[in-house]
């Protein structure tokens, strides 16, 4: 080493300066720090109705949807599921998140806030009554969503009643239950920089306190001679709102039990429409209730003033509130009743293996296709397990990351 000459000490020199700036950012970066590094999973944006048939003809590799679509497509061996809210990381988010809740316009709990606090106690009775009467819930659901008749597959014919006891086993009803921190919410806030968005802008608790008054009898509804009406739009065929159709359906029993209840004008139709609140046999509303297709189109309908209120999911309902929607989140329905499916044969029976699954076929450069519906609670949930997965989400068909975080 004495005998070098100076240019070797030079280059020595410089070789160990090489080497030390390459292992620096080895040692010292997060693993995929730059995003195309990052594994990647495509979203696909569809309705409800036709993710089965997608999956079933390998369209796509999964998705994540309420029941009793997840049950359906278990059920008729479409697929099978690996995971619940309870399941998706960040750990708890979701567990005891208001998946769907009662919303209505702020004009009509101004103008109407008896008729709205009845509407609530009517909710939060159809709750109480499916969760002391699963059966009878299971049935009326049952014939509310599907029909009478077996449910026809790509495998077969299933029983409608088969699938609401599936179906039945990932939700949880509940009136107190609080609405989800959700990002694709708070993406929209932060541009916005909307105050409006938060505890008090979001959710109208005096409407469902006076509720909870009127459904104890700690207080006595106080009706009009002016009789409102009501068009409360909802999704048939989930069973996240099967208070709702208890509610109709069983009317007797809360005429009987409350003195109030919500009666169908038919009461032979499979899905009433027309129905009135009554309040010791008087007329206290007429409520149409309005089916539609997603949340998202039924808040834009109560946007638009063509709907009183809806029965909804959380995530819809806290976006459009976020965006100006001048309606107020009254109470939750339930908790749960989403759920993530794949095909019978992807390798993968939870959310770590899936995960995997994602990974392996991101360096395959195949990546896993997800289809959920847009700015659903679904669509926040399956964002936020990915990204704390560390793993990059695009939207079908582009090739551009896309976050609200």
């Amino acid at each position: 080493m004495q005998g070098l000459k100076p240019i070797y000490w030079f280059i020595l020199a410089g070789c160990f300066l090489l080497t030390f700036l390459f292992l620096i950012p080895h040692v010292t970066a997060p693993r995929f720090e730059d995003s195309n590094e990052r594994p990647t999973a495509y979203l696909l944006y569809a309705s409800a109705g036709s993710m089965s048939q997608l999956l079933n003809t390998n369209q796509i590799d999964a998705f994540i949807i309420w029941e009793p679509v997840v049950a359906n497509a278990e059920l008729a061996k479409i697929g099978k599921r690996v995971a619940v809210p309870s399941d998706l990381p960040p750990q708890g988010k979701w567990t005891d998140a208001a998946s769907c809740v009662l919303v209505l316009r702020d004009d009509v709990t101004e103008q109407n806030p008896e008729v709205s606090a009845l509407l609530s106690a009517l909710t939060t009775a159809g709750i109480n009554r499916t969760r002391e009467n699963p059966e009878l819930a299971k049935k009326i659901t049952a014939d509310w969503v599907f029909g009478k008749n077996p449910i026809l597959t790509p495998k077969g014919s299933l029983y409608p009643i088969a699938v609401e006891n599936r179906s039945f086993d990932n939700m949880v009803f509940t009136a107190y239950a609080e609405p989800p921190e959700s990002g694709i919410v708070n993406h929209v806030r932060d541009e916005k920089m909307d105050s409006r968005y938060g505890p008090i802008g979001r959710t109208s608790l005096k409407v469902s306190m006076r509720g909870d008054q009127i459904l104890s009898g700690s207080a006595v509804p106080q009706i009009t001679k002016n009789i409102p009406t009501l068009n409360i739009g909802y999704i048939p065929s989930s069973d996240n709102f099967a208070p709702l159709y208890v509610m109709v359906e069983d009317y007797q029993y809360f005429c009987d039990r409350y003195g109030f209840c919500l009666v169908p004008d038919d009461k032979d139709a499979s899905r009433p429409v027309h129905c009135t609140l009554l309040v010791q046999g008087v007329p206290a509303a007429h409520i149409n209730l309005v089916p539609g297709q997603s949340g998202g189109g039924i808040m834009t309908t109560i946007g638009q003033k063509s709907l009183e209120g809806a029965y909804v999911g959380s995530v819809p309902a806290e976006l459009q509130i976020a965006l100006g929607n001048p309606s107020s989140i009254i109470q939750s329905i339930n908790t749960g009743g989403s759920g993530l499916v794949v095909d019978d044969d992807d390798p993968c029976k939870d959310w770590n293996s899936f995960v995997r699954w994602v990974k392996n076929r991101s360096d395959a450069n195949n990546p896993v296709i997800i289809a959920t519906v847009q700015s659903s609670i679904q669509e926040d949930m399956i964002r936020d397990a990915l990204a704390y997965e560390n793993i990059s989400v695009k939207l079908y068909g582009t090739d551009f990351e896309t976050t609200y975080s």
